[in-house]
């Protein structure tokens, strides 16, 4: 039967022989036959092949089982389910006993209706149990309209319910068959059905899910990479805390874990918030287990209330502090001194120009241009529109422009890094090794490369240069109509005039 053909009398069926691993699948047959109700055998050839492909499919799934997700929600579903069942059966009984709701021959019929059918389907092919449940049932619906008065005895009650809870294991057990899971799989989930209690949930936040929310917040919503990253870790926190802790997420449930968090600032527990939100909102729009699993009408992550840690305002010493100009002369120095040209470079052009690290760092050949007549550096990019602008090049600074455009690297940078870091941040191994040096000339948390930047304005403003002319020579906004929209800032001459103002390194 090479082809699963059969005839019987003059009819083909189609004939599968069941490997012993996927019996459990078709209720535990050696083998399939269906007719194909014709008795040409070439229509049979043609009438097998979806047949066949159907429990094939089948024989896929039962051993390759459900995705990890999938039984998981399933799982949850169960645990629910069988603890529900098993206060119900509880309460009722209490409540008979007590008097205080009758478990009446009503609720028993309605219940032997129900599992009549269920015996039919689940017993097809073993018509010896199918009896035996059908009588048992049957006996106790017959004991029920044998009571004498109203309230049935409490014995009865008690091996009514215990029936019913070992049926509905049954029935649960062969709808798990039919449902495509593994062979482990279906011992997994009728164990937990058993003993819910022995259930440890898994978060909601598996990998595939937290690849799939990080994707999206940056190729749909425009988030930094470096943000959706921090987002992600923190819910990798979340993640292994109900795991450790065998809960489940719910809005309490979130409020102990951001109380446990105990060591962190209100602040970060409210991105800790923001990252869970975010997470929640994503998974119930386009994650359709999450939705199966969790009433996505109610966010879990909101409405905690957060200790009040804000302060009116920052000491003076806990503050970012801006460098004195000789200092900064002291920087430059030690950084040759160090050998660390790239940085002692980089130090230079922030001295003279106000632009951030990174700004500096992205500088190459092709930004070096004139405005009305005057050499510029071309800021392209930043974090503002503001921040796109020219400024004029120092006289002092003219030589070192030159020279870092002889030596530019391979593609045109001014400065040479090691590369961008995982987010493209140029500047990273700039920054990191500018720490250190001033970390070496005793310089604390309060001094960073951008205390440069603090310098320039502070210098600027010193010298009296107007606050509009400063704005376009660092890339801020003025927060006026007028001026931001409007305007088209300082005219390059005034700004070289703002520019001469600040002091050479040398």
């Amino acid at each position: 039967m090479a082809d699963n053909l059969i005839l019987k009398g003059s009819t083909w069926h189609v004939r599968l022989e069941l490997p012993n691993d996927v019996r459990h699948a078709f209720g535990n047959r050696r083998k399939l036959t269906k007719s194909l109700k014709t008795g040409n055998k070439a229509e049979a050839h043609a009438r097998k092949l979806p047949i066949l492909a159907e429990w094939k499919s089948v024989i896929t799934k039962a051993r390759n089982g459900i995705t990890a997700e999938e039984l998981e929600n399933e799982l949850h579903l169960l645990k629910n389910t069988s603890e529900h069942l098993r206060g119900f059966f509880e309460s009722t009984l209490i409540k008979h006993i007590r008097g205080e709701k009758i478990f009446t021959k009503e609720n028993a019929l309605s219940l032997i209706k129900t599992f009549d059918k269920d015996i039919s389907t689940i017993f097809k092919n073993d018509t010896e149990k199918a009896k035996i449940w059908r009588h048992r049932f049957y006996q106790m619906g017959s004991d029920f309209y044998d009571q004498s008065d109203d309230k049935p005895k409490t014995d009865l009650v008690a091996d009514f319910l215990k029936a019913v809870e070992e049926f509905v294991v049954i029935k649960n057990d062969y709808i798990s068959k039919t449902k495509g899971y593994s062979k482990e799989q279906t011992e997994t989930i009728t164990r937990i059905f058993n003993k819910p209690e022995t259930y440890s949930p898994k978060s909601p936040f598996t990998p595939q899910r937290l690849e799939a929310f990080a994707k999206h917040q940056v190729e749909v919503k425009g988030l930094a990479q470096k943000t959706v990253d921090s987002y992600v870790s923190k819910l990798k926190i979340l993640k292994k805390y109900l795991e450790e802790e065998k809960l489940e997420l719910t809005f309490e449930i979130y409020q102990q874990f951001l109380d446990s968090l105990s060591s962190i600032q209100a602040k970060t527990k409210q991105n800790h918030i923001h990252a869970g939100s975010g997470f929640h909102k994503w998974a119930s729009k386009y994650d359709l287990d999450y939705k199966n699993r969790y009433d996505t009408r109610i966010n879990p992550f909101l409405g905690h209330e957060l200790p009040n840690s804000k302060k009116k305002g920052k000491k003076k010493e806990d503050k970012r502090l801006a460098f004195k100009n000789e200092e900064i002369k002291k920087l430059y120095e030690f950084a040759i001194s160090k050998q660390k040209h790239q940085v002692a470079y980089a130090v230079k052009i922030a001295s003279l120009t106000g632009c951030r690290i990174e700004e500096v760092c992205r500088l190459t050949k092709r930004h070096i241009v004139a405005e009305n007549g005057i050499l510029s550096l071309y800021i392209e990019e930043g974090k503002t529109d503001a921040s796109i602008r020219k400024i004029p090049i120092h006289p002092s600074l003219k030589p070192l422009v030159e020279q870092l455009v002889k030596n530019a690297d391979s593609e045109g940078y001014l400065i040479h890094s090691s590369g961008g870091n995982k987010y493209g941040i140029r500047s990273d191994s700039i920054s990191k090794a500018f720490g250190r040096l001033k970390k070496e000339l005793g310089y604390d948390y309060r001094y960073v490369f951008h205390s440069i930047r603090k310098t320039v304005i502070t210098t600027l403003q010193h010298n009296d240069v107007k606050p509009l002319i400063i704005a376009s020579i660092v890339g801020h906004e003025t927060g006026t109509i007028t001026f931001d929209i409007y305007s088209d800032g300082a005219s390059p001459q005034q700004k070289l005039e703002a520019i001469k103002t600040l002091p050479r390194l040398e």
